[in-house]
């Protein structure tokens, strides 16, 4: 059972500090936050890797001298990622040479060739998001710095946004640090919902994950009602005419210190009750989360004594008092039998989606509990219907900017009905497996940037800012145990956002990302539980294949540019075609000197440039090596997701959607995995072998590169001793 965190055993004195100093974590001493402004503040980014130069990618610029040098800045910032396209391109031109030239293993060329051609095509794809991504983030820059006045007003208006948080049986510090994110957003109008779906049955982890939130919710109802009583009591003062400037400016610059110190020893409790595995991420939400804020609120109460004017006053106290939201509930569908009970994350976020904008009453009919529509008055349940819907992963954790920054992009680009900002791992972790895969992670939200500058974004589901009309318009009905069940979110695959992104510009609606870095997720720490991430993001991309189609046809003129298609063509099947490829090579090429110096120059660039995106996400070059090996680890998960795609092609039956474990223990590795690096072991071993006794040793170095990868990455993700416990495991099982 968790507990809210008591401030007072930590710090009892909660006086303000007068002179507004002190010593703080080191990190706190880097951050600049900004003056305080009438609106909603804007607040600074905490330091990132150096990934993008923040802000929203606004396509019609003035025709300003700035907007020029933006430009000539892009063309600069992308010449290098030409040449590599086109040393790309030149050495695929080499291998289909060679292939029609030689004659005397045209059969297996043409093998080699077709196999070949796949792989590049996935390299390819890669340079030109990666030039895309390059030329948006210029252009991001000054289109950022002219809709900033325009950004304060919209961000003030008070478009109401729903944060969702669906859980499932998540560790309680978990939820609670999610949570916490999105209260202490600078946003004003907005209330969150924890979606609980942990088993009805299992009144433990449901005790736990309400006890969560409300420890969340008690903790901030202490600044929040101390800054709502200021506000009343000033607003008190002026009514009476016993308003005296200085006096007030003081008293709003203590209050300010007081909420400041608040957030100072609120983080350092959290830190208190933290667990070793897991010092990572409490770590970054510190340095990228409350201590910005405790910086931002010194700033504040600095500039405060400056003000005289009463309506500045009033202003502020306006912004601190929403500063955090309390408005923080629970919902659990699973109390309700005319809900959905699909066990999938898409059907807990459609379930409540379809009760926005009504009132309910609870009702129980044979020991079961349902919800009723209610005209009237007397409703037990009134859920409100907002502009936008931001969907956030019980494993994620969002900036202070986040809602704020991208609520503005949908108010200026009326076409959106999704913007995000691809997630990143979180920093400095501790396990092989979790800093290596992260890697992996990262780059993705590199290729997502670019894919965004050739409008050919795609939902990616951790977190994502909603239109909620767009979820409307792709509003279905499906009928589940007899009942009709309204679907926003489709669950047709285990990638449900990814197919959304497919029924919304079907519809005319767009998916934009905005280039900063303003979310980070977890990621598994350990290769078991990795393997189930990663088969369930490998399998759904053939069966939305079809979609893709069709939607091409149907949608609004405008919607699809061929370059565009040509990429989220590569996002949906480059699971199937990078991996077989890959395994193809590696068991049945016997390449000539000529054939493989021909493959090095095609692929030399994706490889120079993924070593290169290391070390800009704040990795070394040299980790290009333990990804790689990581990679082929991956091979048979891949085919596993793949085989369940065509599974659900031919019987029709949806793949039961399996969630990725997050606990501080291993989960074990399916024996079918260690077979196949056994048998791939033996085979390369065998080509390498046979290669060296006839004197091929050019056609020896692929296979006994990829055989070292594969032992390495056994040794280094897994573990010989693990290794053998899993095969002990998984052989008497069956």
């Amino acid at each position: 059972m968790t507990h809210a965190i008591d401030l007072k055993e930590f710090r009892p004195d909660f006086r303000p500090a007068g002179d507004g100093k002190r010593s703080g974590p080191p990190s706190l001493r880097l951050v600049q936050p900004l003056a305080p402004v009438p609106a909603v503040p804007v607040l600074p980014t905490a330091a990132e890797p150096d990934v993008s130069d923040a802000g929203p990618a606004v396509a019609a610029l003035p025709v300003t001298k700035a907007a020029r040098r933006a430009r000539v800045e892009a063309f600069v910032n992308g010449l290098p990622f030409l040449v590599l396209i086109v040393v790309s391109v030149a050495g695929f031109g080499a291998i289909l040479q060679l292939a029609v030239q030689d004659h005397r293993l045209r059969a297996l060329r043409l093998q080699d060739t077709v196999a070949m051609a796949g792989l590049w095509f996935c390299s390819l794809c890669y340079l030109i998001n990666r030039y895309g991504a390059s030329q948006r983030s210029p252009v991001a820059r000054t289109g950022l710095q002219a809709a900033m006045s325009q950004q304060d007003g919209e961000a003030r208006g008070g478009r109401h946004v729903t944060v969702l948080v669906p859980s499932y049986c998540e560790e309680p510090r978990v939820i609670r640090m999610t949570v916490l994110s999105a209260a202490l957003a600078v946003y004003p109008a907005r209330n969150i919902v924890v979606l609980v779906d942990d088993p009805v049955t299992d009144t433990v982890s449901v005790a736990r994950s309400l006890e969560a939130v409300d420890g969340v919710r008690r903790d901030l109802a202490v600044p929040v009602e101390r800054m709502r009583d200021q506000q009343r009591a000033f607003a008190l003062r002026r009514r009476s005419g016993l308003f005296d400037p200085a006096r007030e400016a003081d008293l709003l610059s203590r209050n300010f210190h007081w909420l400041a110190d608040w957030l100072d020893r609120y983080g350092q409790a959290f830190l208190a009750g933290g667990q070793p595995a897991f010092a990572h991420i409490d770590r970054y939400f510190m340095d990228a989360i409350l201590w910005p804020l405790v910086g931002h609120y010194r700033k504040r109460a600095e500039a405060a004594t400056s003000l005289r004017s009463a309506g500045a006053i009033e202003a502020a106290y306006a912004d601190v008092s929403v500063a955090f939201c309390t408005d923080i509930t629970t919902f659990q569908r699973k109390q309700f039998a005319n809900l959905s009970h699909a066990a999938n994350k898409a059907m807990n976020l459609n379930a409540y989606i379809a009760l926005m904008g009504g009132r309910y009453r609870k009702r129980s009919q044979s020991g079961r509990g349902y919800l009723r529509a209610e005209t009237g008055r007397r409703a037990d349940l009134a859920v409100r219907r907002p502009d936008y819907i931001l969907t956030l992963d019980a494993d994620s954790v969002i900036k202070p900017e986040y809602l704020r920054n991208l609520a503005a992009v949908l108010e200026q680009d009326e076409t959106l009905g999704v913007v995000q900002t691809p997630y990143l791992s979180f920093p400095d972790s501790t396990t092989c497996v979790e800093r290596y895969a992260g890697a992996t992670t990262d780059i993705q939200y590199l290729v997502h940037q670019g894919s965004s500058h050739f409008k050919a974004g795609f939902w990616v589901g951790a977190n994502a800012l909603i239109r909620f009309e767009a979820l409307k318009a792709i509003e279905t009905v499906d009928v589940q145990n007899g009942m009709p069940v309204p679907v926003f979110i489709q669950d047709r695959t285990v990638i449900e956002d990814t197919g959304s992104t497919i029924d919304l510009l079907a519809k005319g609606w767009g998916v934009s990302n905005y280039y900063a870095a303003l979310a980070r997720s977890a990621t598994p720490a350990d290769f078991g539980a990795l393997c189930i991430q990663r088969k369930r993001w490998c399998n759904g991309g053939l069966i939305i294949l079809g979609s893709l189609l069709r939607a091409m046809w149907i949608a609004p003129r405008g919607s699809f540019g061929l370059l565009g298609f040509v990429l989220r063509l590569h996002y949906l099947v480059s699971p199937v075609v990078g991996n077989i490829c890959l395994f193809v090579l590696m068991v049945n090429s016997r390449p000539s000197l000529s054939f493989l110096f021909a493959m090095a120059l095609a692929v030399l660039p994706y490889f120079l440039l993924y070593g290169l995106d290391l070390r800009r996400l704040g990795y070394r070059f040299g980790d290009l090596v333990a990804v790689s090996a990581l990679n082929l680890l991956l091979l048979p998960v891949a085919f596993a997701g793949i085989l369940e795609s065509l599974v659900q092609l031919v019987t029709g039956r949806k793949t039961s959607f399996a969630r990725t474990p997050k606990v501080e223990g291993r989960t074990v590795v399916p024996v079918f995995y260690f077979l196949f690096y056994g048998a791939t072991l033996g085979f390369m071993g065998w080509i390498a072998a046979a290669s060296v006794a006839t004197g091929n040793l050019w056609a020896a170095v692929s296979p006994a590169a990829n055989a070292c990868l594969i032992l390495y990455g056994l040794v280094r993700y897994i573990g010989l001793r693990n290794v053998l416990a899993d095969c002990m495991a998984g052989f008497r099982r069956g």
